[in-house]
């Protein structure tokens, strides 16, 4: 008797963790649909550029689609249950996945999804020097976007190293490890953000070729992308 996948929709900004989390998803579940919170009437994230998110869906062949949270008189989790509510009954969801590793902000996403659909978060908790080796075994290859400087130590030319490099095997040896102790290998607590240029088992041949440069705004750095495109590999 064939058993019939359950249909999943990922919270998804483009990054490291979500895209792992989609990876582990679709090994047992269909992936049908990327959606991407964001506040009302915003055009991008400094971290991840909704450009770059769009051309991540188009090479993964999934629908992606722009959910902007706010509404007056409604609070931020209001807010969050009406549109997950909305998507699960237009998508015909099964479940809601995130690449969440750590409790964010008071446990929202278990608030926000609770008697609505079931949450999965595949990587919680991971070691995180096993995350990195996992990224690495499957050959993502991942941007460095945005820094805080204040979580570097008030550091701006280590954020310097940060953005803009690659993280790899060894960038993680020779940059990030010696920062283990002050700085989460992982970025969690908001010291650094990735965007995934590509992935052999999900990108269909293509990754995302970019050109841009590093710009300081308050405590923040980040790639300000002049240009964005798909490419083959």
């Amino acid at each position: 008797m064939t058993m019939t996948r359950k249909r999943a929709a990922i919270s998804f900004t483009g990054g490291k963790d979500c895209t792992l989390a989609m990876a582990i998803t679709k090994a047992t579940h269909d992936v049908v649909l990327l959606v991407t919170f964001g506040p009302k009437n915003f055009k991008s994230f400094k971290a991840h550029s909704l450009e770059i998110i769009q051309l991540q869906a188009k090479a993964m062949a999934v629908e992606h689609i722009l959910i902007e949270i706010g509404e007056e008189g409604k609070t931020h989790l209001q807010c969050y249950r009406e549109a997950i509510a909305e998507i699960k009954e237009k998508y015909n969801l099964d479940l809601l996945v995130t690449g969440d590793i750590l409790n964010v902000c008071d446990n929202f996403m278990t608030r926000a999804t609770q008697d609505i659909i079931e949450l999965s978060s595949p990587i919680w908790a991971i070691d995180r020097h096993k995350l990195l080796n996992t990224l690495f075994e499957h050959k993502f290859e991942l941007l460095i976007t945005c820094a805080s400087i204040k979580k570097l130590g008030d550091d701006e030319s280590l954020a310097r190293k940060f953005v803009g490099s690659k993280l790899t095997p060894k960038f993680l040896a020779e940059t990030l490890q010696p920062q283990e102790k002050t700085v989460d290998l992982g970025g969690e607590l908001g010291e650094f953000h990735t965007m995934v240029l590509t992935v052999p088992e999900l990108y269909n041949g293509q990754r995302i070729e970019y050109k841009g440069r590093q710009t300081v705004e308050g405590e923040y750095m980040y790639m300000d992308f002049d240009s964005v495109r798909l490419v083959p590999v």
